[in-house]
């Protein structure tokens, strides 16, 4: 006579199916949150709108989950230029993350006389 009692080894399997469809899910988000992190901090605007859409504490939980060392070391590199921009707004800034100017590089509008 057939058994009418759930079969748990089904149930196992879509645990295990439902895991590794999370995994693969974290990833592919944690790939995108990086990258467009590391882009986001070339330009003051994609940055801000970096913060206010996505947040450093996605891009945090993003470099903890990523499985590749590369990324996680980019995602590390432009969070902690997100970190310097917030100081630099706060003016915090230490001694030895100011801006320095390129030598030699006149910035200003040309038709402000130089001093050279």
């Amino acid at each position: 006579m057939p058994s009418n009692a759930p079969d748990d080894s089904d149930d196992v399997a879509d645990t295990e199916c439902v895991k590794a469809a999370l995994r693969r899910l974290v990833r592919t988000d944690s790939q995108a949150v990086i990258a467009r992190a590391e882009a986001s901090v070339k330009d003051l605007e994609a940055a801000r709108e970096f913060v206010e859409t996505v947040g450093l504490d996605e891009l945090e939980a993003a470099v903890e989950t990523t499985d590749d060392p590369a990324r996680r070391e980019r995602g590390r590199r432009a969070l902690a230029a997100f970190q310097r921009f917030r100081r630099a707004a706060a003016g915090e800034l230490d001694a030895g993350d100011h801006f320095h100017r390129d030598r030699g590089t006149d910035l200003r509008h040309h038709t402000q006389p130089s001093h050279q």
